[in-house]
């Protein structure tokens, strides 16, 4: 059995209201017991992110959690649930157990709740996308006035690519300019040779590499890199993240991030 303590408690005149996210699902409002009832449980998993409704960034839940495991005690199973909403915009119970999440049952809309601007909602769908198409690898370029830089990165050298400028010139991001998705198989050209590339500096060899742009208001806003070692990448996995990026798109559009 394992034991939570959270580092951020309630306090008076703060609202308790919290948002948590397993890269898959956005869950929120919740109050910040119930998260760690939720830990307790096994039903959110520590590897997830969380943000108070006042907080502009998303944090690590392992930065705020500190965690006793009693090792004579099992660990109870986690069985992933998806969100869902009840009346008064709350959600339900996280720490009841329940079934398995399966791909068609995530809700592209609700992977983005919780997010306060464009950075943010790139981070969430970037978890989702890593999680639902089993990336080994990745990269969020993010266009900014001065060019293309790298936002977030997943990959044993991330930290290495994080703040790396591209050039809007660059063949996979001039494609995505254009509004084109880019699949680097069965024979990459050289968009799809430039994203194979970008991702061996993160140190892993992909085999799979695709690039998806993310268009706000008809300009290119990022574009998402994503590869692993195998097997090659399926329609519908292409299909789950184009889905996520249209989700993210339109709310570009109507909360004028």
């Amino acid at each position: 059995m394992r034991s939570i303590k959270l580092l951020t408690e309630p306090s008076a005149g703060v609202v308790d209201r919290w948002y948590v996210s397993d890269g898959a699902t956005a869950v929120g409002p919740v109050g910040i017991e119930l998260i760690a009832r939720g830990l307790e449980a096994g039903k959110v998993p520590l590897g997830s992110y969380v943000r108070h409704e006042a907080w502009k960034v998303w944090r690590p839940l392992s930065e705020l959690a500190v965690i006793s495991v009693d090792s004579a005690a099992p660990t109870p199973p986690y069985h992933p649930r998806p969100a869902e909403t009840i009346p008064g915009g709350g959600c339900d119970d996280i720490t009841q157990p329940g079934r398995p999440v399966f791909p068609d049952e995530v809700m592209p809309q609700d992977v983005l709740a919780g997010a306060s601007d464009l950075d943010d909602a790139l981070l969430l769908l970037f978890n989702a996308a890593v999680v639902r198409t089993g990336a080994d690898a990745g990269l969020v370029h993010v266009v900014r006035p001065d060019g293309a830089v790298v936002l977030y990165a997943h990959g044993p050298f991330s930290r290495d690519m994080v703040g790396e400028r591209t050039s809007l010139v660059d063949p996979a991001l001039a494609a995505a300019a254009e509004g084109n998705t880019v699949v680097a198989e069965p024979a990459p050209g050289p968009a799809g040779q430039a994203v194979r590339d970008r991702l061996l500096s993160l140190g892993v060899a992909c085999d799979a590499a695709w690039m998806v742009p993310v268009l706000a208001s008809g300009r290119l806003a990022a574009a998402i890199e994503l590869g692993r070692k195998a097997p090659r990448l399926r329609a519908s996995e292409l299909a789950v993240v184009e889905a996520l990026v249209d989700a993210l798109s339109y709310r570009a559009d109507h909360d004028a991030w």
